[in-house]
């Protein structure tokens, strides 16, 4: 079955979306790097062995990109937890995992390589399959041969439960079940958001 990821939470500043994770759970994300050609940047915070926080915004060095940025980031100033990404588990593809999210009516998109220079001047690669969804739909993410970017982040945070709510909460449950993802689920507007462990305690991050 497929695994947490990583959760994405989109502004339109990145520092001021470091200091606002900062100041609900009392550690800094790193600077990740650029993602040329698609006009933002990000900064990475580790939730475990395999999961991490990405903190993505919009890059001012670099020029518009042809069309919308991800997660909504264009027009919604933010901070938000926009989405999330899961990964294969042993035995699985990223071919296959998407193929079950489609089984269960929802286009996840094509597969696509992507790319980004660490600020160690280390690039690094990974596919994804690229949809503007955003909520409890997950993307899904293959990082090949590279470490998860969980495992070279600053620690100090652990996932506890992914929640949210849905309008269409029984097709949400189904898939999540599909995918094998343990996730609380309840019928309402559109909504995610993840309970952490952090040095100030348990907080929410909507």
């Amino acid at each position: 079955m497929a695994g947490f990821d990583h959760f994405a939470l989109a502004c339109q500043d990145l520092t001021e979306g470091v200091d606002f994770v900062e100041s609900l759970t009392g550690v800094r994300a790193a600077p990740g790097g650029p993602h040329p050609g698609v006009g933002t940047h990000n900064a990475l915070l580790s939730l475990g062995t395999d999961v991490y926080l990405e903190i993505i915004a919009i890059d001012p060095d670099q020029p518009a990109p042809d069309g919308p940025r991800p997660f909504g980031i264009d027009d919604h100033a933010g901070p938000r937890l926009a989405a999330f990404a899961i990964h294969p588990d042993p035995g699985e593809s990223i071919e296959s995992v998407a193929e079950t999210i489609k089984n269960h009516g929802t286009d996840p998109g094509p597969v696509s390589s992507m790319s980004r220079r660490k600020p160690d001047g280390e690039e690094i690669s990974w596919r994804l399959t690229r949809s503007n969804r955003i909520g409890l739909v997950p993307f899904v993410i293959d990082w090949g041969d590279t470490p998860n970017p969980a495992t070279v982040t600053p620690t100090g945070c652990s996932l506890v439960s992914v929640e949210g709510s849905d309008p269409h909460v029984s097709e949400i449950s189904d898939l999540h079940q599909a995918l094998g993802l343990i996730t609380n689920v309840a019928e309402g507007p559109a909504s995610l958001r993840v309970i952490l462990d952090s040095p100030n305690g348990q907080v929410s991050l909507p």
